[in-house]
């Protein structure tokens, strides 16, 4: 799974090379109106419909890659690349960057030994959960379905009682949230279903931490120090 947009088209701009349901690249990820999709027609017909568990959206084949019939036609691989966004702005900085980075962000399976070669459904059933919110915004914002809030670096006294709330939000419908921490001081643990850290700190010492809050298929982290000192 890779992704293009405005400026990485061939020619750049949002002209497709077999319209179905959209004139031009583009949809909103629902059944009805899903997004565009390039592939090999070898490997799947025109007017495809798929569902891609990890971005929560519908996408549907009106479009041609280069990439996916030497793919296809060597190693017999799929290969689909998903249309990101993205204006005639994306032609200069900073918006150029900004979507080759968010493109690069959503990029699962670049290769066949990649372990994060994701699972999609062809033809699926209409009803599976869908995020309207656009991959790419111009001028720079890129989707992050999960944001964690920074609780900033933290001191706490040696055998004092701690208890710090990590917040987090995800924006993608029926996800459950989940926490894990590293680097927490001697003595603290995170709770995995609340993102509370809790305990009583038990060795001076400076630790750099990251939380990570995650959903079935995503997850977004946050880095902060923590120094216990007596």
């Amino acid at each position: 799974m890779t992704l293009y947009g405005y400026v990485d088209n061939s020619p750049p701009g949002t002209g497709i090379a077999h319209p179905c349901i959209n004139p031009h690249a583009g949809g909103t990820g629902t059944y009805s109106d899903p997004v565009t999709f390039a592939t090999a027609a070898s490997e799947l017909p025109w007017c495809t419909i798929i569902y891609v568990p990890y971005m929560e959206r519908y996408f549907i084949h009106e479009d041609e890659c280069s990439q996916c019939y030497q793919d296809w036609n060597k190693d017999h691989l799929y290969r689909f690349d998903m249309w990101a966004g993205g204006d005639a702005s994306s032609l200069e900085q900073p918006e150029r960057g900004a979507l080759l980075h968010c493109e690069s962000t959503w990029t699962r399976g670049d290769s066949p030994t990649d372990p994060n070669n994701p699972t999609i459904t062809v033809n699926p059933p209409s009803d599976l959960p869908v995020t309207t919110l656009p991959i790419f915004s111009p001028p720079t914002s890129c989707w992050q379905p999960i944001s964690v809030s920074d609780p900033g670096d933290q001191s706490s006294p040696l055998g004092g009682d701690v208890n710090l709330p990590i917040t987090a939000t995800d924006s993608s419908p029926g996800q459950t949230l989940s926490y894990q921490a590293s680097g927490l001081p001697a003595g603290l643990s995170i709770d995995s279903t609340s993102g509370v850290i809790s305990g009583s700190p038990t060795k001076s010492q400076t630790t750099h931490v990251t939380v990570t809050a995650s959903d079935t298929y995503n997850s977004a982290s946050v880095k902060f120090k923590w120094k216990v000192q007596h």
